[in-house]
């Protein structure tokens, strides 16, 4: 079967990943790990899986080789957040390739269950009404993974003609005029790390192995919210890197109350878990009573959502002060495929809530 793969994957991979690959190789990590890719927003059919396999075969180290993939069949059903993809091998081998993948699976299921394709003059106008009610915080559109990579690029472009400042890829950045792709941890790259050093320190050193190999140019972000620790491991990141750190990033999912945040008292977006006003009230006040008023927050998960961004508009004018910067994947509606590393070196290792739920449905496919 023909596939649409690009010439290289380099181009239409978020920079993070790029980025951690180049970290692995400096700090000597390479563990085996096992991923797993679900879809949140079901039951329907999974497409795209043929296309991601071959994605994985053609620009993972050896073709594959050290690699062992299990998959639902093309076209099977599947149920919301069911393992439809496991991918188990070295993390070098294959960390730049999530965008890619990820991307094949999220475009062809959703219009094969009757989504529809992405609208380039709605997403301009859907990242036009987040500027409007942003009009002074830094928007970064991290969707590349949320469709196919031949779109990429003209996603990119419309988000950047939206009012967005930056995007993850280098392809989008070229077709909006601007330097490169953005980002700094993903959450593979704090999990390696921290199997290596241990969990209680893998945020700090993840931050200090970025310090460490990047160009001093790129903006020291911090992703804090990998073991459900925001409040500890956002004040040690502080700590450890000083004035060399720009800010701290909160991507805290669905599954978790974030620590120090107020359980959900009716309010959306408010209180409850995941990323919401009054947990990062919280994180604002609590690094400023340490000392690190300096240190800007960045927001992710779900501001896709104009009732969310509201919400932390209205949260900024109740509480002054909270956020800087956003990073925002969902611009369009789609089944949007997900990847966690759920096992290091043969055993459970994972972000809080993302344990394995292992797929006897799985078939080996690579």
């Amino acid at each position: 079967m023909c596939h649409r793969l690009p010439g290289s994957h380099i181009p239409y991979t978020d920079a993070y990943f790029l980025r951690s690959k180049t970290i692995l190789e400096r700090e000597g990590l390479c563990p085996r790990v096992v991923m797993q890719v679900f879809i949140r927003k079901g039951p329907g059919y999974v497409y795209g899986i043929d296309e991601a396999v071959a994605m994985i075969e053609a620009f993972s180290a050896q073709g594959g080789a050290n690699l062992t993939v299990h998959a639902l069949p093309e076209g099977a059903s599947y149920a919301p957040q069911e393992t439809l993809l496991r991918i188990e091998g070295p993390l070098q081998d294959f960390i730049e390739l999530e965008t890619l993948y990820l991307g094949a699976i999220t475009s062809a299921t959703s219009v094969r269950n009757g989504g529809p394709e992405p609208d380039l003059a709605a997403i301009t106008r859907h990242a036009a009404a987040i500027r409007e009610l942003l009009p002074d915080k830094s928007l970064m559109y991290f969707g590349s993974r949320h469709w196919h990579w031949t779109m990429d690029a003209a996603i990119s472009k419309a988000a950047i003609d939206g009012g967005f400042d930056a995007c993850a890829t280098d392809a989008g950045a070229e077709a909006a005029g601007l330097a490169g792709g953005v980002g700094t941890i993903p959450h593979a790259l704090v999990l390696a790390i921290a199997h290596a050093h241990g969990r209680e320190v893998g945020t700090v050193e993840s931050a200090k192995a970025f310090d460490r190999h990047m160009d001093a140019a790129i903006p020291r972000v911090a992703l804090v919210d990998t073991f459900n620790r925001e409040v500890d491991d956002a004040i040690a990141t502080a700590d450890a890197l000083g004035e060399r750190l720009w800010g701290v990033r909160f991507d805290t999912p669905g599954e978790n109350l974030g620590q120090g945040g107020v359980p959900f008292d009716g309010r959306d977006y408010w209180t409850g878990k995941g990323v919401t006003v009054e947990f990062i009230r919280h994180m604002r006040r609590t690094l400023d009573e340490a000392g690190h008023e300096r240190v800007n927050i960045v927001l992710s998960s779900g501001f896709g959502n104009l009732d969310k961004v509201r919400a932390f508009t209205e949260g900024e004018s109740r509480y002054g002060r909270l956020f800087e910067s956003i990073g925002i994947g969902s611009l369009f509606p789609a089944h949007f495929a997900t990847a966690d590393i759920v096992q290091v070196e043969g055993q459970p290792f994972a972000k809080a809530g993302r344990a394995e739920r292992p797929n006897p449905r799985l078939r080996r496919v690579l």
